[in-house]
This record gives C-alpha cells, sequence and structure tokens, in this order.
C-alpha cells in the first residue's frame, strides 16, 4: 500500500578543514585534523514546479526552503564558502527575502541549475567527489515525496508520479554520498507535502566562531537522518513563514534557537528536538490537536553530538569540543 511520505533527511557523512585553524587530535587518536571549508560542498534542491506531469501540485515554498536553507550555511553560518553552493532549483522563490537571499547567493559565487532527475544526479556526484577527505557535505531537498513498498522516493522536475522510476530515492542519495567516500554529510530532505496532487489538495559571521564550529566538528562522524514526519504522516507548509514548517524550525533552530552544549554549539541532537517540539507544537495547533509526535530522528555512533551552528563568542567558540 502506497503512503505519501515526509522527509527532511540529515545525512552527516564528511567535513573538511579551515584553513588557518590550530589542528586539534581527533578523537582517541594522536593524529591531527584541520577543517577547512573551502574543501566542502553543498547541493541544495528546490522543487516547486513540475512541468512534466500536470496531476502534481506545486510545492509552493520548495525554491524558498532550498534558498533560505543555502543562505543560512552558506552566509549566515558559514559552512561552505558560497563559491562551492550548488542550487537545483525549479521555479522563483515567492516571498521576497528569500529572492534576496538567491541574488546574494549568486552575487557570492554559488551557482544554479536546473532540477530535471539527471542533472540532479550528476550534481549529487559531482559534489560528493568534491568534498575532501575531512570535508563535509551538505545536500538539502524541498520537494512532494511517497513511500512505496519501502522505498523512499523523491520527485524531481522531471518526475511522473506513476513511474517510480523517474524520481530519485533516499537510498541513491545515499549510496552516491556513501560510494564517493564522504565520511561527514548533513543531509536535509524536506520531501512531502499534504497535497500531493492537484485533485487532492486545496549578517557576517566572525570567522573565529565558524573556526571553533569547524574544529569541534572533526572527531565526529556518521549518518544522521532527521525527518520531517513518519512514513505515512504529512510535512506542512507554513503560509505565514513562507517556508515549510519543518524547515522554518531547522533555521531558526541554526539561528541559535536551540539549546546550546557545554561549549556553546546547537547539535545534532539539540537542533531535532527543537525542531520535534516546534513542528509538533505548530500541528497541534493547526492540524491535529491530539499529535504525538512530528519528527523522526536516526543516527550513528556519536553523530548526534556533532555540533552544526556555533552560538558563542569568536574567544569561547575556539575552546576544544568536550570529550564523550
Amino acid at each position: 500500500m502506497r503512503q505519501f511520505f515526509c522527509i527532511l533527511v540529515a545525512l552527516l557523512l564528511s567535513l573538511d578543514v579551515h584553513a588557518g585553524v590550530t589542528p586539534i587530535p581527533l578523537h582517541g587518536s594522536a593524529r591531527t585534523v584541520n577543517v577547512d571549508s573551502s574543501a566542502s560542498a553543498a547541493l541544495f534542491v528546490g522543487i516547486r514546479e513540475f512541468r512534466d506531469d500536470e496531476t502534481l501540485s506545486e510545492v509552493r515554498y520548495a525554491v524558498d526552503d532550498a534558498v533560505d536553507l543555502a543562505f543560512a550555511f552558506a552566509i549566515e553560518r558559514p559552512l561552505i564558502p558560497p563559491g562551492r553552493v550548488i542550487l537545483a532549483l525549479s521555479g522563483e522563490p515567492q516571498k521576497p527575502q528569500s529572492q534576496t537571499n538567491l541574488k546574494a547567493l549568486l552575487d557570492a559565487g554559488a551557482r544554479r541549475h536546473p532540477a530535471q532527475q539527471s542533472e540532479i544526479i550528476k550534481l549529487l556526484e559531482a559534489q560528493s567527489r568534491a568534498v575532501g577527505k575531512n570535508g563535509i557535505l551538505i545536500v538539502a531537498f524541498a520537494t512532494h515525496g511517497v513511500s512505496d513498498d519501502g522505498t523512499q522516493y523523491l520527485l524531481t522536475a522531471s518526475s511522473l508520479l506513476q513511474h517510480r522510476e523517474t524520481s530519485v530515492t533516499e537510498a541513491k542519495v545515499r549510496d552516491i554520498v556513501s560510494r564517493n567516500r564522504v565520511e561527514r554529510s548533513f543531509i536535509l530532505l524536506d520531501a512531502c507535502r499534504e497535497r500531493l496532487t492537484r485533485d487532492r489538495r486545496n549578517g557576517d559571521a566572525d570567522p573565529r566562531s565558524v573556526a571553533g564550529l569547524m574544529s569541534a566538528m572533526a572527531p565526529f562522524s556518521g549518518q544522521v537522518v532527521l525527518s520531517a514526519a513518519s512514513a505515512g504522516d504529512y510535512a506542512y507548509d507554513d503560509d505565514v513563514r513562507g517556508n515549510g514548517v519543518f524547515t522554518a524550525a531547522v533555521i531558526d533552530g541554526l539561528r541559535c534557537g536551540a539549546h546550546k552544549d557545554a561549549q556553546g554549539f546547537v547539535t545534532v541532537d539539540t537542533l531535532s528536538t527543537f525542531v520535534e517540539e516546534r513542528v509538533l507544537s505548530w500541528i497541534r495547533d493547526h492540524k491535529n490537536p491530539g499529535a504525538r509526535k512530528a519528527t523522526q530522528l536516526q543516527c550513528e555512533g556519536r553523530s548526534k553530538n556533532m555540533p552544526l551552528s556555533t552560538c558563542v563568542t569568536g574567544t569561547a567558540s575556539r575552546s576544544r569540543p568536550r570529550r564523550q
């Protein structure tokens, strides 16, 4: 039985070293590793329009989601230099702030590509290979998604709903990242909406702070999957915010809305807790007062402790991460 699938996936597989950062020892090893964001890469996919299948409804804020996440990671809280960011978009951002963010990203060196299935796969391959040995890969999808016989499908601009082979599976994304030996990555997939078909649905960062965050990431690796909802549930759009509810929560959490650890970092664990509480509150207020869960988190090893955003002063951020 086919279930409509809502997912925002976070994969943490690879990170590179930031030039000028003091080397720190890897956990359990005398070897030192620098963190260099210039050897990292990112791909942000936002698909508002599905031009090859007229039965599919548009995902109103998908391009806004992709652009705003890219802006957060490349400019607001820069883990990735804008010149190593690719945006694969179908349609245009809707709200003025997202339009401004897109222009800022492109002016800073980010590149824009179409979002057909073959193009997305090629871009994911290229960005995965572009990540250095100790670099981070960030990938984000905002689109429709369905789950069929246990396989999770992400629809592209060229996908046909009745032909699953025209989509990109979550397994395919994982395989490409793993096959290219990316050790640490953060992949976000906000991939399902309540309305699937038309007939069914109506600041510059302190560079010292960035250096501290990149150094603190070095000891961590593994895969993290943060889903907007469990299979069979929905992800929703927030018309007031002009983003997906889940994506908006992720951005707010990275902006230090989430709880900080003892070193002042927002981690996978604290971000996921913040997102769960924020999304669940929205669902209870707008959709289902009796809802008891909203998101889903899967982690490998110690990856849930990986820092994603720094919320400390430049001096404090240079302190070494606490051993776990």
